[in-house]
């Protein structure tokens, strides 16, 4: 007898879990297909209004409400499909036809918005091959033969796979009872359990004494965990996208573009390419170097479209650019006056003129220098220079051939007959486009527009020259964005003429910095994800990218702060000794070491709690005197504050008379 049972026993069983180790959906949540069938359901006028405007609440309180009321009333481990509709059926009074074409709709959209996670379809595969008895669990309220049916969707090789799913057995995997229960069918001699759950596939399968596998599927990235704290169709898909690619590659810097980089300017992109089709733009010339990696993604929409928009890549800069012309060079001077004021030294100013150091003291008497001006140096500076006629016809003199060379180049590159070009930029002012459209032919009488994804807050403003910006907000500093759009070689500089060939000419650099980094692997990473979310054709929101600017100026993560910070960068001109972008501070290093003052954030989030800790505090106090005791008067409010040990009272409140 004995021999008998031994013989009706499995030596060998193989048990997977389904999803999100066998099958993952391509939203971030399952949420996300409720929020697809609530978009679907928006014009079907055979439910209320009501219920099409809230279905995904409706669905999800309602298998919440159904899981907990069976288990306190009948002791069941889980639910099935069918008494989720059923309770929705009830409450929202609709007909079984109603409720049929609800329940058919999500299984259709489970299965249009489900994909293999390859690496264990295989596994699978081989086992079954093998001769190896392979079975599927699932703690899932669908029922077998809805699993089976998506999953012969997936793969033909579940087709003859047994599945035991929790929904059927009244029993879950997390609490060991479905373990059990296929112990008592199956009888395994020897069984491996495979699953993403740390508890339900992994200490639970481990408790009942059988092999567990734990398989590492990707957790959400702390910006994602922040954008999906917003309900968002469109949030789901991005963050689905990015969460399915890093399935495939664990590497670091891929994961950055596919998950961080590549939403953020892929949906720069896809708005410029929409403004495009709408104002008969035909051309885009993507300006170097931050339109690299644009013009890229703007390719692959283009080709997946069938977009009829041509894309260019223009050698350019504000180096390259900004040239002083008799028409621009008072602009020219203004300019340069307005800007880097935390930077702005007479060495700085010989770099912006493009002048030597003996030039620079010949018109002004000052020699060049590394230390920064004052508010009232640079007034008296700018006051003597604008007004110096022989100072500006020397500087005019001086880049003459330069500016030539500058409209022979764009005059070779962009066709002016016709009034249908945009240039694409990342961040800036704008004033550079102000001066390059004096370096256009005179005959060109129409706008010069210029997509940017950001700008300054001091965007200017001139004739014929037109700035169209995807975020408008004074809320957010965008400076770090062109992190996110470096390239391998240095900037443009200006143009020389080789066989009657204007070519550009580029500050030597050495790529090798980026490329150590893993500039390849983060490059792929964005256009990985272009290619993906181009294939999920879903509504383009930009809820997430607020998320994302908030968690990385205000809630940065190391593991972020270290990718981000760990940039090769250095100032414009200055690239040949490139080094992090934002370094780690440590106790010295924050009050003597040279900093960027718009990547502090992303150094602070690098940095031991304890360095962090006392930087916000000089950051909010400035100094210990004014911890101690400080008096703050708003004379415009009529308010007296008083902090003591960085507590603040208001005198008024404390009995103070006017």
């Amino acid at each position: 007898m004995e021999a008998l049972i031994e013989k009706t026993r499995i030596k060998n069983l193989y048990s997977f879990d389904i999803f999100d180790t066998l099958i993952t959906r391509k939203t971030a949540t399952p949420r996300g297909i409720f929020y697809l069938m609530q978009e679907m359901l928006k014009s079907n006028t055979n439910y209320t209004e009501f219920f099409r405007a809230n279905f995904k609440n409706i669905r999800c309180e309602t298998e919440n409400f159904v899981r907990i009321w069976l288990f306190k009333n009948k002791s069941y481990q889980d639910i099935t499909f069918d008494e989720i509709y059923e309770k929705i059926q009830i409450n929202h009074s609709l007909t079984n036809e109603q409720t049929e074409f609800l329940k058919n709709l999500e299984i259709q959209c489970e299965i249009n918005n489900l994909i293999p996670i390859e690496e264990n379809v295989s596994k699978v595969k081989n086992l079954v091959a093998k001769g190896e008895k392979v079975i599927l669990i699932s703690d899932m309220y669908h029922s077998e033969p809805v699993l089976k049916k998506i999953l012969t969707n997936i793969d033909p090789v579940f087709f003859k796979t047994e599945i035991y799913v929790s929904s059927h057995y009244r029993k879950t995997k997390s609490r060991g009872w479905l373990y059990k229960t296929i112990k008592e069918v199956l009888n395994p001699v020897y069984w491996e359990h495979t699953g993403d759950n740390k508890y339900a596939d992994f200490a639970s399968a481990k408790h009942h004494k059988i092999k567990a596998n734990l398989y590492d599927y990707p957790k959400f990235k702390g910006y994602e965990k922040e954008a999906l704290k917003n309900d968002n169709l469109s949030t789901e898909f991005v963050i689905g996208t990015a969460k399915n690619l890093r399935i495939k590659s664990h590497n670091a810097k891929y994961s950055f573009g596919a998950s961080f980089a590549g939403p953020i300017l892929y949906q720069y992109v896809n708005w410029i390419l929409e403004s495009t089709l709408k104002s008969n733009i035909e051309h885009l010339y993507f300006i170097a170097r931050d339109g690299y990696i644009p013009k890229l993604i703007a390719d692959i929409i283009i080709k997946e479209k069938k977009l009829p928009v041509k894309t260019h890549y223009l050698y350019g800069s504000r180096k390259a650019w900004r040239i002083p012309t008799e028409t621009t060079v008072d602009d020219f001077i203004t300019y340069i006056f307005s800007e880097y004021f935390d930077k702005f030294s007479t060495e700085f100013l010989c770099e912006r003129f493009s002048i030597t150091s003996s030039e620079l003291e010949q018109y002004t008497g000052l020699k060049a220098g590394s230390k920064i001006l004052k508010n009232k140096q640079r007034k008296k500076l700018f006051d003597k220079l604008i007004h110096d006629d022989s100072f500006k016809k020397f500087l005019v003199n001086k880049h003459k051939d330069r500016a030539n060379l500058a409209a022979l180049y764009l005059q070779q590159e962009i066709d002016f007959s016709k009034d249908n070009f945009a240039f694409v930029d990342m961040n800036g002012s704008g004033r550079t486009q102000d001066i390059l459209r004096n370096l256009i032919p005179s005959s060109y009488k129409g706008t010069i527009n210029t997509f940017y994804f950001c700008v300054e807050l001091n965007l200017s403003e001139y004739k014929n020259t037109a700035k169209k910006i995807f975020m408008c907000s004074e809320t957010y500093r965008h400076y770090w964005l062109e992190l996110l759009c470096r390239t391998l070689y240095g900037q443009t500089t200006g143009y020389e003429d080789i066989n009657g060939k204007i070519q550009p000419i580029f500050e030597t650099i050495n790529p090798q910095f980026l490329l150590n980094w893993g500039y390849n692997d983060y490059l792929n990473g964005i256009l990985d994800f272009t290619r993906n979310f181009l294939a999920v054709d879903i509504v383009k929101d930009v809820d997430f990218y607020y998320k994302y600017f908030n968690f990385i100026m205000k809630n940065i993560d190391k593991e972020t702060a270290d990718i981000f910070g760990s940039i090769p960068y250095c100032d414009t001109g200055k690239e040949v000794n490139i080094k992090e972008c934002a370094p780690a501070y440590n106790l010295l290093s924050y009050f003597t070491s040279v900093r960027n003052p718009g990547l502090i954030f992303i150094s602070l989030g690098r940095s031991s709690k304890p360095v962090q800790a006392l930087i916000k505090f000089k950051i909010k106090y400035k100094s210990l005197r004014k911890f101690l005791i400080n008096i703050q008067i708003d004379r415009k409010r009529l308010k007296v504050n008083i902090c003591l040990l960085g507590i603040k009272f208001d005198l008024h409140k404390l009995g103070a008379m006017e």
